[in-house]
């Protein structure tokens, strides 16, 4: 039997030889990693203006995976997640992407002009997150009408329900719609809506003493209404 003794000078060639192709390998995958990279970032950033927040938070991550530019890939998903709560955050982004269309929305939105007409209509078309940012002029700064706060507190319940949104956020949209509407009801305590609105989602929020607590409001309402 012949023993195999090892050779030092074999080994250090053979680790050699494997590095310089570790680095052959590196090199040469530079520019097809950059191209991913940039598909995905700018994947995510159609995704983003499309309201697809989750969707576009996958895609940055998948960009910072490939070691690239980890920093660019790291604010577009804090950009993903800050959009998700306020639009207006999305603004540098548009204006780089020459997205006008959606700019002009979410400036308009800014305007500090009540148009609840114009916001029901955002809400309709899915676009509630640009409605919530005239409906907090509207609310708070506004009129401070019923409507008002209705709107909003419907807003927030569309984010809410968004499959789009992200899980741990939901919770907080729900609690914002049920503050509205307990803001609405102050306003017009005859109006049923926000009455039973405030059922409906502290029921949700699994509040049960605010449940109970609306469901006695409403049933004192309807016993003076007969």
């Amino acid at each position: 039997m012949v023993k195999l003794t090892n050779n030092p000078k074999n080994t250090i060639k053979i680790i050699s030889w494997i590095t310089i192709g570790i680095i052959f390998i590196f090199l040469v995958t530079i520019p097809w990693r950059k191209y991913v990279f940039n598909k995905n970032i700018s994947q995510g950033d159609d995704f983003l203006t499309q309201q697809k927040y989750t969707d576009a938070y996958v895609k940055y991550q998948k960009a910072g995976l490939l070691k690239i530019d980890s920093g660019k890939a790291l604010e577009r998903q804090k950009l993903a997640k800050d959009s998700a709560k306020n639009a207006l955050t999305l603004k540098p982004l548009l204006a780089e992407n020459h997205n006008d269309d959606l700019l002009k929305l979410i400036t308009d939105a800014d305007s500090k002009i009540c148009r609840l007409d114009t916001d029901r209509t955002l809400i309709e078309k899915n676009l509630a997150e640009i409605a919530t940012i005239n409906l907090e002029f509207c609310a708070n700064n506004g009129p401070k009408d019923y409507q008002s706060w209705i709107f909003l507190g419907l807003a927030n319940l569309k984010l809410a329900d968004s499959s789009h949104m992200f899980a741990e956020f939901k919770p907080g949209f729900r609690q914002n719609a049920a503050d509205a509407f307990a803001k609405a009801y102050l306003v017009d305590p005859i109006n049923k809506s926000a009455i039973e609105y405030s059922i409906s989602v502290n029921k949700i929020l699994s509040n049960q003493s605010e449940v109970d607590r609306w469901q006695t409001i409403l049933d004192n309402l309807n016993k003076i209404s007969k």
